[in-house]
């Protein structure tokens, strides 16, 4: 009985697949043939022949579902990769780029491809800027890889469209606005994928051509800031970028630079805002504002390279800015660190442009100089030491002062020797 059960289904099974073969039509028999060829091409790494049987079976086939698209789209770009002769390059770059159109059609498109379908619509005849625009633009917002050669491509075809004569304003305005936003994310992009300086080069001299100056970016602030993202964390990036940039092309004493630094402390109060808060004061003047705010900077600093930073910063307006060298030099002196060496010579200059208000004689007025050469001279600086040497007391004066050994500095507390 169970044998009759089991040669039964036998019957029934190869009854149901002979009937499947005479039910196969023509095409779809002509179909799979093509197919078959191209899998044979492929074993031979011969793959502009395997473009060719695929190209022949896609169109016997009304089409492909989207396991023989991608073998097709793979193979076809296999051919352009070996495909030496420019000419037919290009025909096969054009014959990818129609394909992608044709899988979009059909539903199969994979986003994460399309920043390599972008880059093949750039190197065809049939160049379609917008096209590969939204491409890239759809690549970023799924999150795919993007390569070195894909960053400067995206990033050069944006400033093409905006460089473009029959570009309207609009769009102009439009496309400025993204050369800007795009330069700080894909700047990171390149950072943190630690692509090579030759990419962010790339990036930084399309960007440049386009704002060169406060002019270049000021007028169209405004706009910016009314569209920053709601999110706090989005938000400050975008506020930090701008203050960057700002910073960068010299407009920190602007109206709009310190809209951005109110704009961040109230988001952001963090030492970073507070840092930005004293150069905004700086720059419009108000130096002793400035020095107060840098002084709140520094409490909130936990890292010691950034205290000495801010105290050097510190220091720079006392002795640039208020010309307040007493005040200067105790500064200087205080600072440590990566700085010390600058802030001895600050001391030095200090020292120096007081000479001649330090010391109840003429003589004493001039051990200054030693004073001043022997900080120069730590600070590693032996010209500016020779040079206030040089203005010190000279042999004469020395006999004339009875030859001392050293000389008591009350202005600086302190003794030089003249031996």
């Amino acid at each position: 009985m169970k044998l009759k059960t089991i040669l039964f289904g036998t019957f029934v099974a190869a009854t149901a697949i002979y009937a499947n073969a005479q039910e196969e039509t023509p095409q779809e028999k002509e179909c799979k043939r093509m197919r078959l060829f191209a899998g044979e091409e492929l074993k031979l790494k011969n793959y502009a022949g395997a473009t060719s049987y695929y190209l022949k079976a896609e169109q016997i086939c009304g089409g492909f579902d989207k396991a023989n698209y991608d073998r097709m789209i793979q193979t076809m770009r296999n051919t352009i990769s070996s495909e030496t002769d420019k000419a037919r390059k290009t025909a096969y770059i054009d014959t990818l780029v129609d394909a992608f159109d044709r899988v979009e059609k059909a539903g199969h498109f994979d986003k994460a491809n399309s920043a390599v379908r972008a880059t093949f619509i750039l190197q065809s005849s049939k160049l379609n800027r917008k096209k590969a625009d939204e491409l890239f633009v759809q690549s970023t917002q799924s999150g795919a890889t993007f390569n070195e050669a894909q960053v400067s491509l995206y990033y050069f075809n944006l400033y093409t469209m905006y460089n473009d004569a029959k570009t309207s304003v609009e769009d102009k305005a439009a496309y400025k606005k993204r050369l800007i936003s795009e330069y700080f994310s894909l700047s990171k992009l390149i950072t943190d994928a630690k692509m090579s300086v030759k990419s962010q080069e790339n990036l930084t001299t399309y960007f440049n051509t386009v704002v060169r100056s406060c002019d270049d970016i000021l007028p169209d602030l405004a706009g910016f800031m009314s569209t920053l993202p709601q999110e706090v964390e989005a938000k400050k990036k975008v506020v930090n970028n701008f203050m960057t940039l700002l910073k960068d092309k010299g407009c920190t004493g602007s109206k709009e630079y310190e809209m951005l630094v109110d704009t961040i402390i109230k988001i952001d109060n963090s030492i970073d805002a507070v840092l930005a808060k004293a150069q905004l004061q700086k720059a419009k003047k108000q130096f002793a504002n400035a020095i107060t705010t840098f002084n709140q900077a520094k409490g909130m600093a936990t890292d010691a390279s950034q205290k000495e930073d801010i105290e050097f910063m510190i220091l720079e307006i006392q002795y640039h800015d208020q010309d307040a060298y007493n005040t200067a030099y105790r500064t200087a002196m205080g600072i440590s660190g990566s700085n010390r060496n600058k802030a001895l010579l600050i001391a030095a200059n200090c020292v120096a442009k007081t000479a001649n208000s330090c010391g109840a004689s003429t003589f004493d007025r001039k051990c200054n100089y030693l004073y001043a050469a022997e900080l120069a001279q730590r600070a590693g600086d032996g010209s500016a030491a020779a040079r206030y040497r040089a203005s010190g007391p000279t042999e004469s004066d020395r006999f004339e002062n009875n030859n001392p050994s050293s000389v008591s500095l009350s202005c600086w507390g302190v003794s030089v020797s003249l031996k």
